[in-house]
């Protein structure tokens, strides 16, 4: 059995309405599957030759997740979709052989997709350099919320 330690603190706190399927409970939402793509391409996308580590920031209302290197196709790219290019293939085909992560460049819109439909405020992708880095963050901040609190 696997065990996936960060993945279950990151969705730790993350509700899960209450759905039953040929009788037995349905505890996978189509967020949890986002969480699990954006951790992947996190770890698939980091530069491990790069200055500092990934890391992963949990927050209240929000999760960052942070991993060294630029984004190789461009960020614009990278939101589209459609194309990939994984900075570690071996890491993406071990995932792949537990269906975690997507195989063609759609795992960052469909994470964009599933907060649209949730009301969320949309992901955010930061990219630096000197030293190189991307950052993901996924708010679990409601749309109105936000309009209301301005």
């Amino acid at each position: 059995m696997l065990d996936f330690r960060v993945y279950k603190k990151i969705v730790k706190d993350i509700k899960v309405p209450f759905k039953m399927e040929g009788g037995f409970r349905i505890d996978d939402t189509s967020v949890y599957r986002a969480l699990r793509e954006a951790l992947a391409n996190c770890i698939i996308n980091a530069d491990f030759y790069g200055k500092f580590g990934i890391l992963i920031i949990k927050e209240e209302d929000k999760i960052t997740l942070e991993n060294p290197g630029y984004i190789r196709l461009g960020k614009e790219q990278m939101r589209r979709g459609g194309k990939s290019d994984p900075r570690n293939k071996s890491l993406m085909k071990m995932f792949n052989l537990i269906d975690i992560g997507e195989h063609a460049g759609s795992g960052v819109p469909n994470i964009f997709s599933v907060w649209e439909d949730e009301g969320w405020e949309e992901p955010d992708i930061k990219e630096s350099f000197d030293p190189d880095r991307t950052a993901l963050t996924l708010k679990f901040i409601k749309k109105q919320a936000i309009k209301n609190r301005r």
